[in-house]
C-alpha cells in the first residue's frame, strides 16, 4: 500500500488533534474534581469530663487494678504452626458469680460463641492482608476449646476436642491466658470441640 506524503502528514495531524482533545478532555475532568467541594464527615460533638465524672472513672480504673490476674472464662482457637492461641474471648468469674448473675445451667462461661465471633471476624479480616491467616476455611477446622465454671464445687474445666493429644503443649498456653494455674482445673475432651464437629 503506497501512501503519500500529503496522506501521511492528513493522518498524522488527525492523530494529533485526537490525541490533544482526549488530554484537554481529561484535565478538564481533573479541574472540574478539584474545583468541587471536599467531602467533609458529621462527628458527634466532643465533649470533656465533668470532675465528678472523672473522679468516678478514676475510682472505677483503680477498683480494676490487679483483677486482670483473676480467672476467667471464655473461647479461644489454637495455631499449631505458630504455637499460640488467638481471637481469645475472656471474661473475669467473678463478673458471673456476682450476687445478682445467675446460671440457669449450673456452669458458667462466656456469652460469646465460636461460630459467630468466627463469621464476624472472617469477613473483618477480607479487607485486611489480602484476606490471609488466620481465618480461613471454616471455623471448625481450626483447634478450638471453650472455658466453663462451676460455681458448687469451683472447678474451672478446660473443654477442647481431641486435637490436644496432638498438641499438648496448648495446655499452658490457656491456663496462662485464663489465669488457670492457681485453680482447680481439668482438661476435658468431647466430639463437639473435634475438628470438623460443628453445631448440627
Amino acid at each position: 500500500m503506497n501512501i503519500t506524503e500529503e496522506e501521511l502528514q492528513r493522518i498524522v495531524d488527525e492523530a494529533v488533534k485526537k490525541a490533544l482533545a482526549e488530554y484537554q478532555s481529561v484535565d478538564s475532568t481533573e479541574e472540574a474534581q478539584a474545583a468541587e467541594p471536599p467531602i467533609t464527615y458529621q462527628t458527634k460533638k466532643i465533649q470533656s469530663f465533668t470532675e465528678e465524672e472523672l473522679e468516678e472513672a478514676m475510682r472505677m480504673m483503680a477498683a480494676n487494678r490487679g483483677k486482670d490476674d483473676e480467672p476467667k472464662v471464655g473461647i479461644f482457637w489454637y495455631n499449631p504452626q505458630t504455637n499460640e492461641l488467638f481471637d481469645v474471648r475472656s471474661h473475669r468469674t467473678s463478673d458471673y458469680t456476682k450476687p445478682n448473675a445467675r446460671s440457669e445451667f449450673g456452669t458458667i462461661s462466656c456469652s460469646e460463641m465460636h461460630e459467630d465471633v468466627w463469621k464476624k471476624e472472617y469477613h473483618r479480616q477480607k479487607h485486611k492482608n489480602g484476606g490471609v491467616e488466620p481465618y480461613r476455611g471454616a471455623y471448625e477446622m481450626v483447634p478450638r476449646g471453650h472455658i466453663f465454671y462451676n460455681p458448687k464445687n469451683g472447678e474451672y474445666t478446660i473443654a477442647v476436642g481431641s486435637w490436644i493429644e496432638q498438641y499438648p503443649q496448648a495446655i499452658p498456653l490457656i491456663e496462662e491466658e485464663f489465669n488457670l494455674k492457681e485453680t482447680h482445673h481439668v482438661v476435658k475432651k468431647a466430639y463437639h470441640w473435634d475438628i470438623g464437629q460443628k453445631w448440627q
